[in-house]
C-alpha cells in the first residue's frame, strides 16, 4: 500500500474538509488501487497569532505557508486548504485543483434569539472586508476584532462579547454549527454582500510533477474551478490584502449545472478613501479577458504605483 500524505491545518473544520476530499478521491480510484491517504497536521502562523488582526501578523500566506512549504520540500504529496485562506499567489510548481463543488459562498450574520434589539451595537469579525459591507447595513454599529476557529466565535458570541458575529455559511454548514437553536443565521447574499475570493471553495494544491496530477486534474468540478480561478486573477491584478477591505464573487446566475455559457463577475475594493466596484458577464472560458474588462475602470483612475 503506497501512502499518499495530505497536508493540513489541524482545526476540526480543516480536517473534516480534508476528509471530504479524500472520500472524493477514493470513490475515483479503482478497486485495485494500492493508495492510502492520510491527514498531516500542521500548525501556521494565523492560528498561533489567534489574538491578532491578520494584517498586524505580515507576510504571505498566514493560514498556508507552513503547508505549502512542506509541499514544496516533498514532506507531503498534496494539501487541502479553504481558498479564501491563500494568497493570491502560490508557488509557481505548483497548482490549485477544486474538486469538489463550492458550498455557499454567503457570509451570515448570527445573534442570539434572546437579543434586546435587532440591530446589533458590537459585531464581531477580524475582515476588513466584512466591516466595510456590515456598515453599510449598520452603520452605527461598532465591529471587534474577533478571532479564532469557528466554535471558539460562536462560544465568544453565546458569552455575550458580542451582540452578532459574521461567518462564512460554508464554515458552519460543513460542522453542522449552522442550525443552533439559541442562534438565528441571516444570510448575507453573496451578489450584494460580495464574498472573499474563494470563499465556499476546498482546494487540493498538487505539485506539477506529481505522478497524481494528471489524475486529479481530470477530477476537477469545472465551474467552481472557472469560480476560483477567475477570482484569484481579480485578487491578483488589484494586489488585494488581508488589510483591505476587497472582495470578487464569480458566478454563473442562470443554471445549477456545472458547465454554464455565462459568468458574472462582481468585486468591491476600498482603497485609500476610495470605492471601486462592478460587474460584467460573458463566457467562462475567457474569464480572464472578462476580468480584464471588469478591471478596466480601476486601471483607468490609480497610477501604476498604487496598482502594485
Amino acid at each position: 500500500m503506497t501512502e499518499i500524505k495530505i497536508g493540513t491545518r489541524g482545526s476540526r473544520l480543516a480536517l473534516i474538509q480534508t476528509e471530504m476530499v479524500i472520500r472524493r478521491l477514493q470513490q475515483e480510484l479503482s478497486a485495485g488501487s494500492d493508495l492510502s491517504f492520510h491527514p498531516v497536521t500542521f500548525t501556521t502562523r494565523g492560528e498561533i497569532f489567534g489574538s491578532v488582526p491578520l494584517s498586524s501578523i505580515g507576510g504571505r500566506g498566514v493560514f498556508s505557508g507552513e503547508i505549502e512549504e512542506a509541499l514544496v520540500a516533498r514532506k507531503v504529496d498534496l494539501a487541502v486548504h479553504s481558498a479564501k485562506d491563500l494568497p493570491s499567489e502560490v508557488h509557481p510548481d505548483t497548482v490549485l485543483l477544486a474538486v469538489i463543488p463550492r458550498e455557499d459562498p454567503s457570509d451570515v450574520l448570527i445573534m442570539p434569539k434572546d437579543r434586546d434589539s435587532d440591530i446589533p451595537e458590537i459585531i464581531g469579525t477580524g475582515s476588513p472586508r466584512r466591516e466595510f459591507l456590515i456598515k453599510k447595513i449598520y452603520p452605527e454599529a461598532e465591529c471587534r476584532l474577533l478571532r479564532g476557529n469557528v466554535p471558539t466565535r460562536l462560544e465568544k458570541l453565546r458569552s455575550g462579547e458580542y451582540d452578532a458575529i459574521i461567518l462564512a455559511e460554508a464554515g458552519i454548514k460543513r460542522l453542522g454549527l449552522d442550525r443552533e437553536e439559541c442562534f438565528d443565521y441571516i444570510k448575507l447574499p453573496p451578489d450584494s454582500f460580495i464574498p472573499a475570493g474563494g470563499q465556499g471553495i476546498i482546494t487540493l494544491q498538487v505539485r506539477r510533477d506529481h505522478r497524481l496530477f494528471t489524475f486529479l486534474e481530470k477530477l476537477v468540478h469545472r465551474r467552481t474551478q472557472t469560480a476560483l480561478d477567475a477570482e484569484r486573477l481579480v485578487l491578483r491584478k488589484i494586489s488585494a490584502g488581508c488589510h483591505e477591505a476587497a472582495g470578487v464573487y464569480a458566478f454563473s446566475p442562470d443554471t445549477p449545472a456545472e458547465k454554464s455559457d455565462k459568468l458574472m463577475i462582481k468585486y468591491f475594493l476600498f482603497r485609500d478613501g476610495r470605492l471601486f466596484s462592478d460587474s460584467i458577464s460573458g463566457d467562462p472560458e475567457r474569464y480572464a479577458d472578462l476580468a480584464d474588462s471588469l478591471l478596466k475602470s480601476y486601471s483607468d483612475t490609480t497610477s501604476p504605483e498604487e496598482r502594485t
